[in-house]
């Protein structure tokens, strides 16, 4: 895994099943009554092999088996079909974490998993949840955001999914793009498919195809420092979800109330991707005053806007008035170094505020309040861009050093200053554009 690690950059994964297939070890597990049968599970093969992660005996046991695997370099675990007792899941990584505190530093790094099904309270402990083994179908598309947001308002804020759909044949490459497009919006992205049909890469799908998907994906990639925030928010704001149902910010509205085929990200970003064959969406915009991405030429809200013939690479996607999005650069992997200063995208016409939260991308120091957090702060009635760097200095070759904004303006266009140093700890500074 060396070279995967060093050279590609890339984060392995093993994936686990909760059952025995070794006839001794079996034999061993069913005589210490460690064993559970599935059989009355939501989905769970096995029956009987299975393993009762509720347990502490079993789960120490089962712990130790799992120790070589890192330190032969598993980065994290891919937690499939345990849909044998509700606890299942939350167990099972309980055993997870007590594998990783015993390896060198492995107390101090954030454990981190995926998981075919979830119980509430599973993700304070870094566990993550995919929504099953979802059809290939543009029925299974739509279907997507609906759970997203609900598992959100549930509690379990890092959701993600089989993008392109995992049973029933081949996607094609009108429903890949478009359900890449709805992946760049989610908490967690990922792509999946089955070992016996075609899989899901962009460069399978002939060159406009190829030529969506990377926008999809580069579209993600500079949205990390937005996302990451936001998934610090969720942390110190009561668990408040980083893909939001509209009725979380407009809750008087009514027209908000069901709808799943759009959604906010955060407060500042409302997107509607695609999810149909013909290539139309309709979105609703609530009261206030909206802006096409990367478009100074602003819409009043209250109203549905119907769009036809959405170009194969286009996702509709607006922010609001006094939204402030950081941006970055286009990368390679989430944690590659780089000199770019951060792009602050400021949408105004009202006062608007964000707040930028890094830190050392690895550690549990963040759990500590040991994180550097850039307060933005936009004046409509200076017109200009302030900041406050606050919190801790943090060692990490991630960090912005400096960043430009960008003001979107109905009545002066696109206007760019910049860079501007964010500064250390304690510094501040203000931008009039």
């Amino acid at each position: 895994l060396a070279y995967f690690h060093d050279q590609l950059h890339l984060k392995f994964g093993g994936i686990r099943k909760p059952r025995l297939g070794n006839t001794n070890l079996l034999n061993m597990a069913r005589q210490k009554n460690w064993t559970v049968d599935a059989s009355h599970g939501g989905g769970a093969p096995g029956h009987s092999r299975n393993l009762n992660f509720s347990d502490p005996n079993l789960r120490k046991w089962y712990s130790d088996q799992l120790l070589h695997y890192l330190t032969d370099g598993v980065d994290f675990w891919w937690n499939d079909e345990g849909e044998t007792t509700y606890l299942t899941f939350h167990y099972w990584n309980v055993a997870e974490i007590s594998t990783q505190n015993k390896t060198k530093g492995g107390s101090k790094k954030r454990f981190w998993s995926i998981n075919r099904s979830f119980s509430p309270g599973m993700q304070r402990l870094g566990a993550a949840t995919w929504t099953g083994d979802v059809d290939v179908s543009w029925k299974a598309l739509q279907q997507q955001p609906g759970t997203a947001l609900n598992w959100g308002l549930s509690g379990t804020n890092l959701v993600t999914c089989d993008i392109g759909g995992f049973s029933g044949g081949n996607a094609t490459g009108l429903l890949l793009t478009r359900w890449y497009q709805y992946g760049v919006f989610m908490p967690l992205m990922r792509i999946h498919s089955t070992l016996n049909d075609k899989p899901h890469f962009p460069f399978l799908y002939g060159e406009e195809v190829a030529d969506a998907l990377r926008k999809a994906l580069n579209l993600r990639y500079t949205l990390i420092p937005y996302l990451y925030s936001l998934a610090h928010h969720s942390f110190g704001q009561n668990g408040i979800p980083m893909m939001r149902p509209l009725a979380v910010r407009y809750p008087q509205d009514p027209k908000a109330n069901d709808l799943t085929s759009e959604w906010l990200l955060g407060d500042g970003l409302l997107v509607a991707p695609v999810l149909t064959p013909d290539n139309s969406t309709e979105v609703y915009l609530p009261d206030g005053l909206w802006y096409p991405w990367n478009s100074s030429s602003s819409i009043s809200g209250g109203v549905v806007r119907k769009l036809v013939d959405v170009p194969l690479h286009s996702i509709p996607m607006y922010a609001s008035a006094g939204s402030i999005i950081p941006l970055g650069p286009v990368l390679q992997y989430s944690s590659e170094p780089t000199t770019e200063p951060l792009q602050v995208a400021v949408y105004p016409g009202v006062d608007g505020s964000f707040e930028l939260v890094e830190d050392d991308g690895e550690s549990l120091a963040y759990t500590e309040s040991k994180t550097r957090r850039v307060n933005f702060q936009w004046s409509e009635a200076k017109y200009a861009l302030s900041w406050k760097v606050e919190g801790v200095a943090i060692d990490s070759r991630s960090l912005f050093a400096a960043f430009v904004v960008t003001v979107y303006s109905p009545q002066k266009g696109v206007i760019t200053k910049g860079p501007a140093s964010i500064g250390p700890v304690g510094s501040s500074g203000q931008l009039v554009m």
